[in-house]
């Protein structure tokens, strides 16, 4: 294919020039930016291969005598000795040329590539996404200037880049497809560079429109601007990362763009109802990889009524875990349809006794999103992610659990399967033939969409500690056993209003103390409330610090200094013993041992998995808790 300045496209054949540089080392000669006033006129003999992009501007550009009138957004490409003429209209031109020298003759070349006319081939094209190609040109531009020979390698690694790029926007050229329309573009653009500072000027030269004219094109695809959708991009990224990997919460929000953390965790908590660090104690599950004792953790504050972004008075509903974070990746997606499908048919074919699903009895239950969900009037097979324990006290067990929750009701679940750790296995539960599926809201409608394909979806709100009467009461409700769920509930309070009562923890007036988390390096804090801040602050009667006060709702991640600027006389931890045995090691480093906690042994550790699985292990963690802080007292 051979294509002309001013949008003619003539076939080559594509295939064998790709398979020409695929196979044929190149070395970059130089790398120019050019700037033409109105009216200029500029005359080349390259003398190597050259690739022109046309960033601003209109010109008429001819190779060897030929082509036309080109405007901003043009890839050219010419050979050794092209002659290439240029003249710039009524607004100034800015252009890169690359020019650069294949090797055909070199010990290196495989076979495959002994097609030197691959690299003489002139064409020009309009490029469909040119902010990808100019984003290139600008870090190669500024890469080779620094003249290094790190340098110059890392504008090798962005030129191959740049080529197969520019391919992709040919074959798309070449297909006569549609222009990619403006929005997308802006959108494509703000997922690639999401992570620098970005804002509607820079967007406006890129685009070469007014930002008036960008955000209203953007709102009417999107229902956003672009700027809100920056927001919704780095909160998505800072997601990811926060549940996939250990980079402290400072460093995620660095890197998705914000060095302001404080800002960051308030527009997270915004976005998710929860701050950074309370979702880094209940991330384990998202990512459904590796087994782990940490999930779920959010003890700390409850999680608020926030399922839709509000930033600058726009909303649209969050596009939370994608469906491709599900355990699937190693099953071909025919076969994931083919299994679904299967469950599906068993179902309704399992013999003359066996009820159509039309047939049983069935009500409607409005879950965390505000979706209304038909599920069966007494589910008999219920597949719980995260919420296993809950079951337990309405007289019942789940017909299997995420790996997690097994790991915490060994005995209770022995005859329960196992569906995997995280999101959990679709296969796995495909098999279980579930009539109810059960989910923590914080995995996602992509979730939902995956897995009511098998059998009817709820998504129940996270609770944790701080909401585990009002969690129970959503799953009874969900399972028809209100009743079940009062008498338990009735049942703890009376342990609680008995432990008030017979308390004999003397605390002198003023006495301070902190519950947090140490974790990769953060002190991620606990609030007043839950059972666990009520027991501290209200039952036994401790003082949160003046300094902390600002954070009471919990959830904040401090730095370790925070911990010897006006220490408390008491902390209460809930650590793993991998983590509690890490941070005993850490106090005794002399700048910790000054701490009241530290120096006297007030320190009181009840693991975070008592007061996140469920009511029986909340029951647990509040016993462990009296016990050991009776200790103190003896």
């Amino acid at each position: 294919m051979d294509g002309q300045p001013g949008g003619r496209l003539v076939r080559f054949e594509m295939t064998d020039s790709i398979r020409a540089w695929n196979h044929v080392p190149v070395r970059i000669m130089d790398i120019r930016h050019v700037s033409m006033g109105p009216g200029e006129q500029q005359r080349y003999v390259f003398p190597s291969s050259v690739f022109v992009f046309t960033n601003q501007g209109e010109a008429v550009i001819l190779l060897d005598g030929t082509g036309g009138t080109a405007a901003h957004s043009q890839v050219i490409h010419g050979g050794k000795g092209t002659v290439f003429q240029v003249a710039s209209l009524s607004h100034p031109l800015d252009y890169y040329l690359i020019l650069y020298k294949p090797w055909t003759g070199s010990p290196f070349t495989e076979g495959g590539g002994d097609n030197p006319d691959a690299f003489q081939q002139r064409y020009a094209f309009p490029g469909s996404d040119p902010w990808v190609l100019l984003s290139l040109l600008e870090r190669m531009f500024q890469l080779w200037k620094c003249g290094g020979e790190l340098e110059r390698m890392q504008v090798t690694g962005l030129f191959y880049q740049f080529v197969a790029e520019q391919f992709r926007q040919l074959a798309l050229a070449v297909e006569q497809e549609p222009e990619t329309d403006l929005a997308e573009q802006i959108g494509r653009y703000i997922e690639e560079f999401y992570h620098l500072p970005l804002s509607m000027t820079a967007m406006a030269e890129l685009f070469h429109y007014s930002t008036h004219h960008l955000v209203r094109v953007f709102k009417r695809k999107y229902q956003c601007s672009p700027m809100e959708y920056v927001s919704r991009t780095r909160m998505q990224h800072a997601r990811s990362l926060l549940a996939g990997t250990d980079a402290p919460i400072r460093d995620v929000a660095e890197r998705v763009g914000y060095t302001d953390f404080y800002y960051f965790s308030r527009l997270f908590k915004k976005v998710y109802g929860e701050t950074p660090a309370q979702f880094k104690m209940h991330a384990p599950l998202l990512e459904g990889s590796n087994p782990t004792k940490e999930m779920p953790e959010s003890f700390i504050a409850p999680w608020r009524d926030a399922r839709y972004i509000d930033i600058d008075d726009n909303h649209y509903q969050y596009k939370r875990r994608s469906v491709n974070d599900l355990k699937v990746s190693r099953t071909p997606l025919f076969a994931i349809t083919l299994l679904i499908s299967l469950s599906m048919m068993l179902a309704g074919c399992g013999g003359g006794n066996t009820k159509l699903a039309e047939d049983k009895a069935t009500r409607l239950f409005t879950d965390a999103f505000g979706r209304e969900v038909e599920v069966p009037a007494e589910p008999a097979q219920v597949v719980a992610l995260a919420y296993g324990g809950y079951m337990l006290p309405l007289g019942l067990k789940p017909a299997g659990v995420n790996q997690e929750t097994l790991e915490q009701y060994k005995e209770e679940m022995a005859d329960v399967e196992n569906v995997g750790s995280g999101t959990g296995s679709v296969e796995a539960i495909s098999a279980l033939l579930p009539d109810l599926i059960i989910i923590p809201d914080y995995l996602g409608q992509d979730v939902i969409e995956t897995y009511e394909k098998i059998a009817p979806t709820v998504a129940v709100a996270w609770g944790g500690d701080p909401d585990v009467v009002n969690t129970l009461r959503t799953m009874g409700e969900l399972m028809g056993k209100q009743d079940e769920a009062e008498k338990w509930i009735a049942s703890f309070d009376k342990k609680l209003q008995g432990i008030r009562d017979s308390i004999n923890v003397k605390i002198d007036e003023g006495t301070t103390a902190i519950s947090f988390i140490i974790h990769k390096g953060e002190v991620l804090l606990g609030g007043e409330g839950g059972t666990l801040g009520k027991l501290i602050y209200q039952d036994f009667g401790f003082t949160m610090p003046e300094q902390f006060k600002p954070y009471a709702d919990g959830g904040t991640a401090l730095s370790m200094e925070s911990l010897v600027d006006k220490p408390a006389d008491y902390f209460f931890t809930q650590m793993t013993d991998e983590e509690l045995a890490a941070m005993y090691e850490l106090f005794k480093e002399p700048v910790y041992q000054s701490i009241p906690a530290v120096k006297n042994n007030r320190i009181i550790n009840v693991s975070r998995a008592n007061w996140n699985n469920g009511p029986y292990t909340v029951d647990r963690g509040v016993d462990a808790l009296i016990e050991q802080v009776s200790k103190l007292q003896e």
